[in-house]
């Protein structure tokens, strides 16, 4: 009994893991989930002005905002796969 105390408390203090959520991540981020597939998907990305930029990302969390001017407020999948990361302007 005085185990399987200590393994509960064990349990309790190990966190919780939140799974991490895809798309937009505010401040300029953007994480691809891309299933293990190591895919590029091509974005759109607004800014404050509502201005729209081309971005290629790969798998993983991606920071939009240093080759863009203002800040941003959206960014999300066109449809684009297969390109090759990076910046490529306005839309």
């Amino acid at each position: 009994m005085f185990g399987s105390a200590l393994a509960t408390a064990a349990d309790a203090a190990v966190p919780l893991r939140v799974k991490e959520r895809c798309g937009y991540l505010d401040w300029g981020k953007y994480r691809h989930c891309d299933g293990g597939t190591g895919s590029h998907v091509m974005l759109d990305v607004q800014d404050i002005w509502g201005t729209i930029y081309h971005y290629c990302v790969g798998p993983g969390v991606t920071d939009l905002q240093p080759v863009i001017r203002w800040r941003l407020t959206g960014a999300w999948w066109n449809g684009g796969v297969g390109c090759d990361p990076g910046y490529y302007g306005p839309a």
